[in-house]
């Protein structure tokens, strides 16, 4: 999964396949589809590719970023789901916790840790972690999530907190 321009070359030769066409045509397809269940299918998809350091570059170009921040703010669970994981991904390479912190994306996140879906308040904490935001404003919230009897979630709650705690006892050394 994890391999260099020059590895992926070897293995598909020059004329293998384009990656950046390809996550083109899928951002293409999201903004043109009229059809829900299209535009689930490429939201998921995207944010399968942005697992591999290979595509944020593509990613950023595109504004994939952008596209995961807008949705969100959907009223669509699944758009919320794939977005954030998808964020998740991407959140850490320090170019994309630039941009997505540029793009007005921690706010949305942070709506996402009061979430009633175990897994979007997961990869929400998981994010915020990656990005280093360990804002007091969600303390509470991820506080209320330690007694969860979701181990996953209980465990990452206790996890943000302490490191919390060790940022803010960081700026006050």
């Amino acid at each position: 999964m994890f391999t260099s321009r020059k590895q992926l070359i070897t293995k598909s030769g020059n004329k293998g396949v384009d990656r950046f066409e390809y996550l083109q045509e899928l951002v293409n397809e999201f903004h043109q589809s009229a059809s829900l269940e299209s535009q689930e299918q490429v939201l998921a998809n995207l944010a399968n590719f942005a697992y591999d350091p290979l595509n944020y570059h593509y990613l950023r170009e595109l504004k994939v970023i952008d596209i995961f921040i807008s949705g969100l703010s959907s009223r669509n669970e699944f758009f919320n789901l794939y977005c954030i994981k998808g964020l998740c991904n991407l959140s850490n390479d320090p170019l994309n916790q630039e941009k997505i912190v540029k793009s007005g994306g921690i706010n949305p996140i942070k709506q996402l840790v009061k979430s009633d879906k175990e897994d979007l308040c997961i990869a929400a904490i998981t994010t915020l972690m990656f990005l280093g935001n360990s804002s007091t404003d969600i303390v509470e919230d991820v506080q209320s999530l330690t007694g969860s009897t979701n181990r996953i979630l209980a465990n990452l709650a206790l996890i943000y907190l302490q490191d919390h705690l060790h940022q803010k006892n960081d700026q006050v050394s």
